[in-house]
């Protein structure tokens, strides 16, 4: 069993333009058996300010078909609001926490995903069996459900791009991408899919 510990992570630059390169998928090539369930933490963010600190709108970007969920696979993410209160990497429930106990992003970094917990099926081919997603705590977020103040960051495009890494994605070098690993603040357009991003799903699943 293959446990190696992938921290990908979600660097604070401004978006330049990229080459036109293709998609990248983690290595090694590794799948999840079916639709991966994602439990998003109640606690919510302290600093976002639309009610339920984005744990609905993330919960709601993350599974929408302007996402992984409309890219010509079908269904790839349901997902649901609750405890994260037993979040252990490696422990085959995915959680996405709005903090960071592990502490493993800091500085420019907005968001960690675990994408190291991964098995052989014994056909040739690798199983993800756990992914877990960290945000930095000293980043000011906010959602679509209020006002951005032109230096925090949309926590629905930035959750959508983990969630690629979740699947089985790495970065992307096009720019504009889902996959693009920097975002300029108050930009949710990681939230929706590109081209790159659904060519990418639609090759490994």
């Amino acid at each position: 069993m293959n446990k190696t510990r992938i921290v990908a992570l979600v660097v604070l630059l401004g978006l330049v333009a990229g080459s036109l390169s293709a998609y990248v998928l983690l290595s090694p090539r590794r799948t999840w058996d079916g639709a991966v369930n994602i439990i998003v933490d109640n606690r919510g963010n302290r600093n976002i300010a639309d009610g339920d600190g984005g744990a609905s709108r993330v919960r709601a970007a993350i599974a929408s078909n302007s996402a992984w969920n409309g890219s010509g696979t079908g269904t790839r993410v349901n997902a649901s609001v609750g405890s994260v209160a037993g979040f252990t990497l490696g422990d085959r429930i995915v959680m996405l926490n709005f903090t960071d106990p592990v502490r493993a992003c800091n500085g420019s970094c907005l968001a960690a995903t675990f994408t190291g917990y991964y098995e052989n099926r014994g056909d040739g081919t690798v199983r993800i069996y756990d992914a877990d997603i960290v945000t930095n705590r000293r980043t000011d977020f906010a959602t679509l459900g209020e006002a951005c103040s032109g230096s925090e960051f949309y926590m629905e495009g930035i959750m959508v791009h983990e969630v690629g890494h979740v699947l089985g994605l790495g970065h992307s070098n096009v720019s504009g991408a889902t996959m693009f690993p920097s975002v300029s603040a108050c930009n949710n357009a990681p939230a929706t899919t590109e081209a790159d991003d659904n060519a990418a799903i639609q090759d490994l699943y």
